[in-house]
């Protein structure tokens, strides 16, 4: 009986440590995908609206859109849109600009299909254009933002600079 006890001790005091020993370097991404990629090297994040265009939006979307840079120079993003009028977004990217002016699209996001959605999640792989590098982001976020377009803004509904 005391051995069992004993034992039972021993197991339950080693689960912490690998518990503690499997934690991910990053809070939000599985420890398999940090050893994939070689780690994190930046995380860029902004709030998506309509005030931030420069197209003259009235869209009554909002969001947020995350793009991560691995070290091993992989794109990869999450946007949520709420959509409460249902309007028909069929494109998103990562453009090159400062705040208020349009600039050249250098990572392209989202090309459909098209969706009305209430609540849009999108996320993967990003594959910059030539030219542009994963690095180039981290290194300079404010120079680029992230737009996501609907069939009544095709310039662009929402917005929002990345930092």
């Amino acid at each position: 009986m005391r051995r069992m006890t004993l034992l039972l001790v021993v197991v339950v005091a080693g689960v912490p440590a690998v518990a503690l020993a499997a934690k991910p370097s990053h809070p939000s991404t599985p420890a398999s995908s940090n050893a994939k990629h070689g780690g994190v090297m930046c995380v860029l994040n902004t709030q998506l609206n309509a005030g931030n265009e420069t197209t003259g939006s009235t869209s009554t979307a909002t969001g947020h859109a995350q793009v991560k840079v691995w070290n091993d120079g992989t794109i990869t993003f999450k946007t949520q849109i709420f959509n409460p009028n249902h309007e028909t977004f069929f494109a998103g990217h990562v453009h090159q600009a400062p705040v208020g002016v349009a600039g050249s699209i250098v990572v392209p996001l989202f090309g459909g299909p098209a969706t009305t959605a209430s609540h849009i999640k999108l996320s993967g792989p990003a594959t910059p254009n030539t030219g542009t590098t994963g690095a180039a982001l981290c290194q300079n976020p404010s120079a680029y933002y992230v737009n996501y377009h609907t069939t009544a803004f095709t310039g662009g509904a929402i917005r929002g600079q990345l930092s």
